[in-house]
């Protein structure tokens, strides 16, 4: 459950709202209450809530200010603030910080349990999204700890290979690159001797290290994006005339192909 702290100065709406929020099933809990921004300031440092509901005038330390010292620290907490009618200038001072939700006092149950909702699920996608860009990047760092890759990459390479290299690099989204274009077009030299070159000094097929690097550039671009499609990934990396073959490849090179590592975990 993600963790709630409630801050006003005024009693009575600290007791109200606590007493009148199912907080359990809004999938939070309340962790705290503060009576001033001071000890809200306290509260967040020692216990790190996830979303804080407070008014926006206090003595001492007000809602801006709070936001304001509590941001730099703590910058994905979510925030809901409350405050009267006349108070709207204070409103679009803490809508600089991102601050989506603004209720006015009184504030009924319903209001308030609205805004949790939506913030709930706002941070449970957000967690989603952040397991399913480490699973990318364990993937990638799989990849890029291949002991054949991690030998070949602590090679010194003649200027041929590395301008080889280079080429692949800049032509990622060509679907022309090969080993005879980049002989042709590129460096207008004999693609037999070139590949023999590549294979002496880096251990494998030019065509295996462009393969493996494209795999690479599309895992970094789905960590990157969100919602891209399989043929988007293949067209960005050279396969859009051939999105199937794209996802036999990459499955080949990853142990899995792009859909089944664009699936989010629960």
């Amino acid at each position: 459950m993600y963790k709630v702290l409630l801050v006003d100065d005024e009693r009575t709406i600290v007791e109200g709202i606590s007493q009148i929020v199912d907080w359990e099933n809004q999938g939070v809990t309340l962790a705290g209450t503060a009576g001033n921004g001071l000890e809200a300031m306290h509260f967040i440092s020692k216990h790190r809530p996830d979303i804080v509901i407070s008014d926006i005038r206090m003595p001492g330390l007000d809602g801006i200010e709070l936001i304001r010292k509590s941001s730099r620290l703590f910058p994905s907490m979510k925030w809901i603030f409350l405050s009267g009618f006349n108070e709207f200038d204070y409103a679009r001072q803490v809508m600089r910080y991102g601050v989506r939700h603004y209720l006015l006092k009184p504030c009924n149950e319903k209001t308030i349990t609205s805004a949790l909702r939506e913030i709930v699920q706002e941070l449970r996608q957000q967690q989603r999204q952040g397991m399913y860009v480490k699973r990318l990047e364990a993937q990638l760092n799989k990849l890029q700890r291949d002991p054949e890759r991690a030998s070949s990459n602590s090679r010194a390479y003649s200027p041929t290979v590395r301008k080889m290299m280079v080429a692949v690099q800049e032509n990622l989204d060509n679907p022309h690159l090969s080993l005879q274009w980049l002989a042709s077009e590129k460096l207008y030299m004999n693609a037999d001797y070139l590949g023999k070159l590549f294979k002496k000094e880096v251990g494998e097929k030019f065509s295996t290290y462009v393969a493996r690097e494209r795999v690479e550039a599309a895992i970094k671009m789905m960590a990157q994006e969100d919602d891209l499609k399989v043929f988007e990934l293949a067209e960005r990396v050279g396969y859009g005339h051939n999105p199937q073959y794209f996802s036999r490849m990459f499955k080949n090179i990853a142990g899995c192909s792009p859909s089944e590592l664009m699936k989010s975990p629960e």
